[in-house]
């Protein structure tokens, strides 16, 4: 596969999971209280996702590393098992649109907007 090839799927599945987490942040920020439950279910099937290491696919297993890069360098160095167990703890207790939650869903979308930033950079480059 060449660089822009590899440079656009790379940037085609950040973005598509990117997506998911703008949607909900979106929804979120105009009205904490309306936020669609398909939307809540979304975010948490891609949490899921994240958190279940010996099922992750290819695409998730990227989105992964790329997020824990991420963490690594932007998030206090806190562990991404321990940041999603807290992301979990919101679901859970029905605080997924609170102040916290929502800082931790803008993290993880950060992270994903750099690689989709950096990766079509790469494809304008021809790199």
């Amino acid at each position: 596969m060449s660089d822009v090839g590899l440079n656009s799927n790379i940037y085609d599945i950040s973005s598509r999971y990117l997506e998911i987490l703008n949607r909900f942040l979106v929804e979120a920020n105009y009205d904490s209280t309306a936020v669609p439950p398909e939307l809540t279910d979304e975010l948490q099937i891609f949490l899921q996702q994240l958190s279940d290491v010996a099922g992750r696919d290819f695409q998730i297993q990227m989105v992964a590393q790329i997020i824990n890069g991420y963490l690594q360098k932007h998030a206090g160095g806190e562990k991404p098992d321990i940041f999603l167990r807290n992301l979990f703890a919101h679901l859970d207790a029905g605080t997924i649109t609170g102040k916290d939650a929502l800082r931790r869903i803008s993290v993880l979308a950060d992270a994903l907007d750099e690689e989709c930033d950096a990766s079509f950079s790469r494809i304008r480059l021809g790199k």
